[in-house]
């Protein structure tokens, strides 16, 4: 006997309503602390993309917008988000400009190499 379509799709639409609540609760747990250190009083301006120069002028959490002071360069704002937003959250973003949370690239731990040992045969 063939299932009646009507319940084949409720019964796949009631698994994943399951499903997303399932993962909703992860989510939320790790965005409630995200969202602790939030300021979303004060407005931080750059005009520069590159983390080192923005971080001098930025905290983290706070809102932050990229105007840079040249045109011409469509990838700039691209550059600035993946480099200084935190994209759990809303990014604004135009050819002219982005507004986000800034949330900066941490710079790479370099490891240490350790020379061969010279001992050993």
């Amino acid at each position: 006997m063939r299932p009646n379509r009507n319940t084949t799709v409720l019964t796949l639409l009631t698994v994943a309503i399951s499903l997303s609540a399932c993962s909703q609760g992860a989510v939320d747990k790790g965005s409630a602390e995200a969202r602790a250190d939030l300021n979303q009083a004060e407005l931080c301006e750059v005009s520069a993309w590159q983390r080192d120069v923005t971080s001098e002028a930025c905290k983290q959490g706070q809102k932050v917008v990229f105007l840079p002071q040249r045109w011409g360069n469509e990838q700039l704002p691209i550059l600035f988000a993946a480099v200084n937003c935190d994209l759990r959250y809303s990014v604004a973003l135009t050819n002219g400009g982005v507004a986000c949370i800034y949330n900066p690239l941490k710079p790479l731990e370099k490891k240490q190499e350790t020379a061969p040992d010279s001992s050993k045969p």
